[in-house]
């Protein structure tokens, strides 16, 4: 299960990636993360493996709410996810 409630990701440079992004995919569900470039779809992964966090909201995997997650943590948690990031050549 993923759920992003009322999320937030605004850069140093104050670019907001992110702006009130509201969802649920449910367990055994499948979807596809398709935009245009710079719509955030690679900002959306990087919140759910937690390479980044979020500047506000929620993000709920498996009923774990990553924002709070303390960092020595964090790899125990990625052991349980799977991402696949394009090569750039």
């Amino acid at each position: 299960m993923i759920q992003f409630s009322d999320v937030y990701k605004r850069y140093p440079n104050r670019h907001e990636a992110l702006s009130g992004l509201s969802f649920n995919i449910d367990k055994g569900e499948m979807a596809f993360l398709i935009g245009h470039s710079g719509a955030g779809k690679s900002t959306l992964l990087k919140l759910i493996a937690l390479i980044e966090r979020s500047s506000h909201g929620q993000v709920l995997i498996n009923n774990q709410n990553l924002s709070s997650m303390p960092q020595r943590k964090i790899p125990y948690y990625r052991r349980q996810i799977g991402l696949v990031f394009q090569d750039h050549y």
